[in-house]
């Protein structure tokens, strides 16, 4: 009986941050005009996509031979020296001891690549007027300080994934020689988080850019 209780009296685990963050993200403004255009349900089901596909699919992805040569780029390798150098310092084809036939460096190289085009498609998917319309959509009809709060959170949030997992992992050293377990769930949990940190970053910063221009081009008019 004792054993029974306990177990009812204990609460469920469940995701409640996550339900928050789409949550939040799909409350609609003005207008009923919301962030990324989808309600909640739609929200949670186009999360359970890129959890359940869009992540295995870029791991997949991620092990294919062609990103030794991308890493090998000039151009890459000077942006990942100033952005990445936990990731550049590593020696080419290098394979830890622990996995001595996983690729590490392919798969971070593939893995810092891939976020860098989600920011970037979020800036090039504004060359579409469907997409500035929305976007303006957003900018005029939405809480503007609900904006600016979503856009420092997941700043903040990105920038301090990325800073632990591709720039400095002194942190990553510490807790692997402190708790290997828990090392092992901070890399799986960040680097689930990471992609979605990003899309939401880049798509509030291409709002908020476009806003901005949008309301200096009107106040530069009403000068002139």
């Amino acid at each position: 009986m004792g054993n029974s209780q306990k177990r009812d009296s204990t609460p469920p685990r469940d995701p409640g941050v996550v339900l928050y963050a789409l949550g939040a993200l799909s409350s609609p403004g003005r207008h009923n005009v919301r962030i990324f255009g989808l309600q909640r349900e739609q929200m949670l089901i186009a999360a359970a996509i890129i959890i359940c596909a869009g992540i295995p699919i870029a791991v997949l992805v991620a092990f294919l031979p062609f990103w030794d040569n991308v890493g090998g780029w000039v151009f890459i390798r000077r942006i990942n020296s100033y952005i990445a150098p936990a990731i550049d310092s590593l020696p080419d084809r290098y394979h830890p001891a622990s996995a001595p036939r996983f690729p590490s460096k392919r798969f971070l190289i593939a893995s810092i690549t891939m976020v860098e085009i989600v920011l970037l498609s979020n800036l090039v998917a504004l060359c579409f007027r469907r997409v500035r319309r929305h976007a303006l959509l957003v900018w005029t009809c939405y809480d503007r300080q609900k904006i600016f709060q979503y856009f420092v959170i997941s700043a903040v949030a990105f920038c301090g994934l990325w800073y632990l997992l591709f720039f400095d992992w002194s942190f990553l050293a510490f807790l692997a020689s402190s708790n290997r377990r828990a090392h092992g769930k901070f890399i799986l949990y960040a680097a689930m988080a990471l992609p979605f940190t990003a899309i939401v970053s880049g798509h509030m910063t291409a709002i908020i850019g476009l806003g901005a221009l949008r309301d200096a081009c009107r106040k530069l008019r009403r000068i002139k």
